[in-house]
């Protein structure tokens, strides 16, 4: 953008953040902003210590908590890692777990933790490759995946840690961030499942809560425990309402920035689909939990997983169908498109925004219906299909999820020992292709490839009776064994993969080219006059990537009812014998059987106005001293709306207090050496 255009957005509108709004990078925090309202400065080297202690945990957030390596994130995050390490003759899920000694910890199969050492602005890089193709999608596309790619390698070659280049303010900016990794995680504690989701589905969302919402791992690095360059000290004082509180964590993905057209087509087509897929799954996962106890531990991650992101996209759902937050949107819009008009810069952006949102309502029941269901074992056969179709293409060549960056991520999901459950999977799969024909219909290419004659519970049933996917050597023979191996493999997940994928191929190429690349041409379009507009005073929408926001430890008011900012032990007590301890408020075995000997003042939960998402589920919440105070494990319902709109009159989100982390070690579950780690051996 030309610096006059540049001159006279500026001398027309301003879209600066407001109060303590924000997910911001590590190399821009709001210094100014934090100071002026809060009167605190934050120096480069505290931004180091909390940036080097933050750690990605498989795509959530946790913290190292001590020089051994020790990290501490939620039940909810480690739980994948849980659900792989639980037999029916060892539920660590429902009975929780405890390693008295390092010896006794647990390798966690197929989890990755990571921290962000440094990152760069590559934003020219970029701009230069795709700027001679602007005009050209399928070309600038390439061009762009092709200098990206190249980005991250020399980035790799040179430094061997891992590189990522990451789009921001929609593209832009780019920045290539570079990841110290650890594959060698062991789990060390973990509370009982009731414990640790005290009022189940009921309660999420929702506070006043009373959740023991964390667990323990342990990085090691050539078989010692690792030793980490960033380790969070606890307190030194205790927290108290109107504290600034910082949380340091990487929020999943926020739309702020999006358009109208966007955010109607989200409204109108995207969620009422996505919620009525949502609570089917719901539905049939919950009708599998009742055959009998084990079909119940079985279902329970999944369960939990489902109910989760049902709640969270309702609550989004509302927000979008809130006139007030439409409102705001529209005029947030309206100001910025009538400075772009009012000076005629060229282009416009909307309409390619516009027309890439046509496109996509158009073939959306396509798009959803032959995605595979995540984490299943169709989904395995589909990763190995891909990988060996995309792997021996230059990167420039291949979809963007395939990239050398992201290939690796791929690979150690497909090695990763984790159960499978036949009569599950079959019920998750008949269920997936009997949608496909339902929304697609009989004729729908996908639909008669995957079926032919059969039902979708006799397809279901003879793709799982027959695949050995299940076991990790079989599909370490098919990575390794390539394209050649894909081809004469006569399992039947592989069969139906390889049929289907030049349809998904054709169809990852049409968003990828047609949806995804203009759309972001637009978005960096306006980015660049959202940035002009704002400048650092404007955060990026969340990418995934480390984030730190900022808030005050505070309670609120809604409708009337005055909610206090802590929780405490003798509020769970309260709140289980106010139900009859039925469930899902039952006391979990150990903390009923400590009750006597908790101190029942102590605070369990707590909220504060930091402004997060999903993904931000494990963060630790710090002082302004950079101290450990508290775990992020959700956020109350009026924060669902975040995503698209940050509000802090009764928006908070929720913690739990690092009180209750040491007292549960120490009190419940028998552990005081871990909560003597974490005191730093005091």
């Amino acid at each position: 953008m030309l610096p006059a255009a540049v001159a006279s957005l500026l001398a027309l509108a301003s879209l600066a953040a407001a109060a303590d709004e924000g997910m911001w990078t590590f190399d821009s925090p709001p210094l100014a902003a934090i100071q002026q309202q809060h009167g605190v400065a934050l120096s480069a080297r505290w931004l180091q210590q909390l940036q080097k202690a933050a750690v990605n945990f498989g795509g959530a957030s946790a913290s190292f908590v001590s020089s051994q390596g020790l990290v501490l994130t939620n039940h909810h995050v480690a739980r994948g890692c849980i659900a792989r390490l639980s037999t029916p003759e060892r539920d660590l899920d429902g009975h929780g777990f405890l390693a008295r000694t390092q010896a006794e910890e647990l390798r966690c199969p197929g989890t990755v933790l990571k921290v962000l050492q440094s990152s760069d602005d590559v934003s020219d890089s970029v701009r230069l490759a795709t700027s001679a193709a602007a005009d050209d999608d399928a070309t600038r596309n390439q061009s762009r995946k092709r200098v990206i790619a190249k980005l991250e390698r020399d980035c790799q070659q040179n430094t061997r840690l891992h590189c990522q280049v990451v789009a921001l303010y929609g593209g832009a900016r780019y920045a290539l961030y570079r990841y110290k990794e650890w594959d060698d995680v062991r789990l060390v504690f973990a509370p009982d499942a009731q414990a640790a989701n005290f009022g189940g589905d009921d309660d999420n969302f929702v506070y006043p809560r009373f959740a023991l919402d964390f667990a323990l791992a342990r990085v090691y690095e050539n078989g010692k425990p690792a030793k980490p360059s960033g380790v969070l000290k606890l307190a030194s004082k205790p927290l108290a309402e109107g504290d600034l509180v910082f949380v340091a964590g990487h929020p999943g993905s926020t739309d702020r920035l999006r358009t109208q057209a966007q955010l109607r087509f989200a409204r109108d087509v995207d969620y009422p689909r996505t919620l009525a897929r949502l609570e089917a799954q719901q539905a049939l996962l919950h009708a599998y939990a009742k055959r009998s106890p084990e079909a119940a531990r079985q279902a329970a991650d999944a369960i939990a997983g489902v109910e989760n992101r049902l709640k969270a996209k309702r609550g989004e759902y509302a927000a979008l169908r809130d006139p007030e937050v439409m409102a705001r949107k529209e005029a947030e819009e309206a100001r910025l498109r009538a400075a772009w008009t009012q000076r005629n810069l060229p282009g416009d952006p909307w309409a390619l925004v516009e027309a890439s949102v046509a496109r996509h309502a158009e073939r959306f029941d396509e798009l959803t219906a032959t995605e595979y269901t995540y984490g299943s074992l169709l989904s395995l056969a589909g990763l190995l299909v891909d990988l060996a179709q995309q792997r021996p293409l230059p990167e420039d060549q291949r979809l963007a999820a395939w990239r050398d960056s992201e290939l690796v991520q791929n690979e150690r999901k497909l090695r990763a020992k984790a159960p499978f459950y036949p009569e599950l999977e079959t019920v998750r799969l008949a269920w997936a292709l009997g949608e496909a024909k339902k929304v697609l219909g009989d004729s729908h290419p996908f639909v008669t490839t995957a079926l032919g004659s059969d039902t979708p519970e006799a397809a279901a049933q003879r793709l799982v009776r027959g695949t050995q996917l299940a076991d990790p050597a079989v599909r370490e023979s098919l990575m390794r064994g390539g394209q050649a191996a894909i081809e004469a493999s006569t399992d039947p997940m592989i069969v139906l993969a390889r049929t289907l994928a030049p349809q998904r191929l054709a169809l990852a190429h049409f968003k990828e080219e047609a949806l995804d690349t203009p759309a972001e041409k637009a978005a960096a379009m306006i980015g660049q006059a959202r940035y002009a507009l704002g400048g650092a005073n404007v955060p990026p929408d969340a990418t995934g990537t480390l984030r730190l926001s900022y808030g005050t430890v505070k309670g609120y008011s809604e409708r009337g009812i005055r909610t206090p900012w802590k929780t405490t032990w003798s509020g769970l007590l309260d709140r289980a014998d106010s139900f009859d301890d039925r469930m899902p408020f039952t006391l979990s075995t150990p903390v009923a059987t400590a009750r006597a000997k908790l101190n029942p003042r102590t605070a369990l939960n707590f909220v504060s106005t930091a402004d997060i998402i999903g993904g931000n589920s494990g963060s630790p919440v710090v002082n302004a001293k950079g101290e450990l105070v508290g775990l992020i494990f959700d956020g109350n319902l009026a924060s669902l709306g975040g995503r698209y709109l940050y509000r802090d009159e009764s928006a908070r989100a929720v913690a739990v207090h690092i009180d209750a982390i040491l007292q549960a070690l120490e009190t419940v579950y028998g552990a005081p050496q871990l909560a003597k780690e974490i005191r730093g051996g005091r």
